[in-house]
C-alpha cells in the first residue's frame, strides 16, 4: 500500500526545520505550524491538478528529476541562503501550475490564514523544493515512471483534500484554483461574455472564448446566463456565513478492538489502548497537535500532544494530556479522531468535543501498546 504522501511529508518537516523556514519567511512561530499545514495539501492539490492534465505527467516527472537527489538532507544547512531558494521554488510552482495560479494559490492562503502575501510566497517557495525532493524519493524507491508518480498523485486526492484545515479546500474551489491548475500553462481557461445591447433590445446569443468556434446558444438556454452568478453569489454567502464544522467529517471513524469507557454526561468515549497497527505522527506539523481542547461550556480540557494513524494511513485517535483532579498531576487520554470537531470564535477557530471536565479528569489513562509504531 502507498503510503498517505501528505503524513510522509509532515513526519520530514520537523519543528525545528519549520522554525527555520518560519524565521526566514517573516512568520511569528506560533503560526508556522498553521501554515504549513495549510500549504502542504494545498501545493500537492495543485500538482495532482497538472498530474491530471494532457502532458502534466511528463511536465511533473521532469520537475522532479531535476532537483538535486541531496537536497533533503542538506535543506536545513542551506535556508541560510533562503531567499534564493524560495525564489527558485515559487518559479518552480510557476511553472507547473502557472504562473496565475501560483499567485492565486498565495493570496488564497495568505486570505484563508490572516497573514501577509510575502511571507507566504515565501514559505510556499521553501516548501515547494522538499515536496519535490519527497515526490523523487517516492519515486525512486518504488520504481516509478512518469505515468506511476502521476498516479501516486492523482490516486490521493481524497486524502489530500482530507488533510486541508477545515474551510481551505472551499475557498480553493471558490477561488477557481482547482480547475485553473488542471489547465496547462499558457492555456486560456473559458471565459464568458455578457451579452451585448444590440438596436435597444439585449441581445440574445453570448460568446464563450475557447480555442476554435463554439455556435451561439439556442434561446431557451439564455436563463442560465442570469441563474448561475446567483448561484454563485449564493455559494459565497453560505461560505462567509459562521457557522459551527466538523472537522472529523472527513475522517471516518475508526473501529476500535478495546472496549471505550463513555462520559456518562457526555457523549465521547475514552480509548484504553492503542492498537498494534496505529503509529503516531508525533510533532509532526497539523492544525490538532499542542492546540487546545474544550467543551461546549468553554471549560479548558486539555491539549492535544498527538495524532494515532491507523492502517489506511487516516486519522484513528486524538491523545489529549488533561490534568488531574485539583490540578496536581497530568495523564494522557484517548478519544476517537471522529470526536474532534471545530467551531468558530470570531475570526479563529477552537477545537471542541463533547465532554465534561470531569468526565475527562476521571478517564481511563490511555496505554500506547509496546509494539505501537511510532
Amino acid at each position: 500500500m502507498t503510503d498517505n504522501i501528505v503524513s510522509t511529508i509532515s513526519r520530514f518537516l520537523t519543528p525545528e526545520l519549520i522554525g527555520k523556514m518560519a524565521s526566514a519567511a517573516g512568520l511569528d512561530r506560533a503560526m508556522a505550524p498553521k501554515a504549513t499545514a495549510a500549504t502542504v495539501p494545498a501545493i500537492l492539490s495543485g500538482l495532482a491538478g497538472v498530474a491530471g492534465r494532457p502532458g502534466g505527467a511528463r511536465q511533473l516527472a521532469s520537475a522532479v528529476a531535476e532537483q538535486p537527489t541531496d537536497l533533503l538532507g542538506g535543506l536545513a544547512n542551506m535556508l541560510s541562503g533562503s531567499a534564493q531558494i524560495a525564489d527558485k521554488g515559487n518559479s518552480l510552482l510557476s511553472s507547473l501550475l502557472g504562473g496565475g495560479m501560483s499567485g492565486l494559490l498565495a493570496s488564497t492562503l495568505a486570505k484563508f490564514l490572516g497573514i501577509g502575501e510575502g511571507p507566504m510566497r515565501t514559505m510556499m517557495g521553501l516548501l515547494a523544493p522538499v515536496i519535490m525532493g519527497l515526490l523523487g524519493r517516492e519515486q525512486r524507491a518504488q520504481g516509478l515512471d512518469s505515468t506511476g508518480l502521476a498516479r501516486l498523485l492523482t490516486g490521493q486526492k481524497e486524502e489530500i483534500a482530507a488533510a486541508m484545515p477545515a474551510g481551505l479546500n472551499r475557498l480553493l474551489e471558490a477561488s477557481g484554483f482547482h480547475d485553473g491548475a488542471a489547465i496547462p500553462a499558457g492555456q486560456e481557461r473559458p471565459i464568458y461574455e455578457a451579452p451585448r445591447a444590440s438596436n435597444g433590445t439585449a441581445a440574445r446569443s453570448a460568446n464563450l472564448r475557447v480555442a476554435g468556434d463554439v455556435p451561439p446558444p439556442s434561446r431557451s438556454m439564455n436563463w442560465a446566463y442570469w441563474v448561475l452568478p446567483l448561484l454563485v453569489l449564493g455559494g459565497l454567502l453560505w461560505y462567509l456565513f459562521p457557522r459551527e464544522e466538523r472537522t472529523a467529517d472527513a475522517v471516518p471513524p475508526t473501529q476500535t478492538t478495546n472496549l471505550p469507557a463513555t462520559d456518562a454526561a457526555g457523549k465521547v468515549n475514552y480509548l484504553t489502548t492503542a492498537q498494534n497497527d496505529w503509529s503516531s505522527i508525533g510533532a509532526s506539523a497539523n492544525e490538532f497537535t499542542n492546540h487546545d481542547v474544550y467543551n461546549a461550556a468553554g471549560e479548558n480540557l486539555g491539549t492535544i500532544r498527538d495524532i494515532l494513524i491507523g492502517p489506511d494511513g487516516k486519522a484513528a485517535a486524538a491523545v489529549i494530556n488533561v490534568g488531574r483532579f485539583l490540578g496536581i498531576g497530568d495523564k494522557e487520554i484517548a478519544v476517537p479522531f471522529s470526536a474532534l470537531r471545530t467551531e468558530q470564535q470570531g475570526n479563529g477557530r477552537r477545537i471542541t468535543i463533547d465532554a465534561t471536565k470531569e468526565g475527562v479528569q476521571a478517564a481511563p489513562t490511555f496505554q500506547r501498546r509496546a509494539g505501537a509504531k511510532q
